[in-house]
């Protein structure tokens, strides 16, 4: 089951990733939200249009990225309906799905 954007736990993470205090280590440490959100993802010189299918304060899983990412790349990726960037680092990557770790402690 895919969790809304009104669902209690999609605006916690999406709170939790605005929090200008958060500190974050290994992304697994946190609970992940299923969900459906459009956004870009910018690598090297190329943007692509992909979906996040999950997201938690330290990451997010996307899919039907372009097929070009590499582990340990760093990626932004912006989610329009929340007017979000975040920066992160590909830490997994198989044909055209891949998992993110965002570097919140730039904020």
């Amino acid at each position: 089951m895919t969790t809304s954007l009104a669902s209690p736990a999609m605006r916690e993470a999406i709170r939790n990733l605005r929090n200008p205090n958060l500190r974050v280590g290994d992304g697994r440490h946190h609970k992940r939200v299923r969900c459906f959100l459009l956004a870009n993802l910018r690598h090297n010189k190329y943007t692509c249009e992909c979906i996040v299918e999950d997201m938690s304060v330290g990451g997010c899983r996307v899919n039907n990225t372009d097929g070009l990412l590499v582990v340990g790349e760093t990626v932004v990726i912006t989610i329009p309906e929340q007017k979000m960037s975040l920066s992160g680092m590909v830490m997994w990557a198989r044909g055209k799905s891949a998992g993110l770790c965002f570097n919140l402690t730039g904020h």
